[in-house]
């Protein structure tokens, strides 16, 4: 797998988490791709989903695989890694554990438990402990089946409902923090209302549509001193992208939503088919002071290329400041969450 891009960086949730989710390996259309582990192909999608169902948040965990690679068969597929490759990948996933050492790690199929099994001898199997919690090295380990397709054969999407469930309330129980409230919705419906807003204004393209959002919520943060959602939005080799914001999520979250290409650029189009009663939806949902800061964002670059749309994120204050550093590291930061706070901003 020498060729192959390995999938971790700060994209995997911050070091100072309590929680870790170890994973088989990158999936082919998802993470090998993205960069950003469990995102962006069908298993990403569903282990969001359970994400979200049992109130866990993504930004609070940190996600890895056993194997940081994407294992590939003759045909170019995904595939199960090998023990050679689990071993060869070993010290790497131990670092990770040491680094971050979480309180309560989640083991994500087969290839992840064995692979902590080498790390520190456990018997533990998923058909007999499924969904319990042990002591494993110091800490908590609860083996669950992995969020893929084919795990759901052998476990239910309900089941894994379930399972994640117990992850809460096990985390909830550890620290006595406040449960979340549940949100099974795939896109949180603060962020909904604004992309929803968005594109009743104007027709943009994908690549449009992150660079505006960013800049909505950047000048919130501005204005109001504070951001209009809690969206993952993480530096890319294009500027700010928002994860809730997938194409996938977008149109399961948005009826009416429509695709188009142009010369190979993905347009995004919505054509409410209520149109009479949209504006009174946003209203319940945006504030007038929301509703003012979108429409200033959207006069001012509402139809700019998107060319002239990466200029301008980049000249943003949290955009400078990350390349700076790497300018000055001679590193790239890519996949790193943008953080507004008061020092990028002034």
């Amino acid at each position: 797998m020498n060729n192959s891009q390995r999938i971790l960086s700060r994209a995997s949730g911050p070091l100072s988490s309590k929680l870790m989710f170890i994973a088989e390996a990158p999936g082919r259309l998802g993470a090998d791709q993205l960069a950003i582990p469990l995102h962006g192909d069908k298993t990403g999608h569903n282990f969001e989903e359970l994400l979200k169902f049992s109130g866990l948040d993504r930004t609070e965990i940190f996600i890895t695989n056993a194997v940081l690679c994407n294992p590939k068969d003759a045909d170019g597929n995904n595939s199960t890694p090998l023990k050679e490759e689990v071993i060869n990948c070993l010290n790497f996933l131990k670092k990770q554990i040491e680094l971050v050492n979480p309180d309560i790690i989640v083991a994500l199929g087969a290839t992840a438990l064995h692979a902590l099994s080498l790390i520190e001898q456990h018997n533990l199997s998923l058909k007999k402990d499924v969904r319990t919690m042990n002591e494993w090295w110091g800490r908590k380990l609860i083996p669950l089946y992995h969020p893929g397709q084919r795990a759901m054969l052998h476990r239910s999407f309900a089941n894994q409902r379930s399972d994640y469930q117990f992850v809460h309330d096990s985390f909830k129980h550890l620290y006595q923090k406040k449960a979340k409230p549940k949100n099974i919705s795939i896109i949180k419906e603060d962020i909904l209302a604004i992309v929803s807003y968005i594109l009743s204004k104007n027709e943009l393209t994908y690549f449009a549509l992150h660079k505006i959002f960013y800049l909505i919520e950047y000048n919130s943060f501005i204005k109001l001193g504070y951001r209009l959602t809690n969206a993952y939005i993480i530096r890319q080799k294009d500027g700010p992208y928002c994860t809730d914001l997938h194409i996938n999520r977008l149109k399961n979250s948005i009826p009416d939503l429509q695709t188009r290409f142009i010369s190979k650029t993905s347009f995004i189009i919505y054509k409410p088919s209520d149109i009479f009663n949209m504006d009174n939806d946003f209203g319940n949902i945006l504030s007038s002071e929301t509703i003012n800061i979108i429409d200033n964002v959207l006069d001012k670059y509402g139809k700019k290329s998107n060319a002239s749309l990466k200029r301008a994120v980049y000249f943003t204050r949290p955009m400078r400041n990350i390349l700076y550093y790497e300018s000055q590291n001679k590193i790239n930061l890519y996949n790193t969450p943008i953080e507004f706070v008061n020092g990028l901003v002034q």
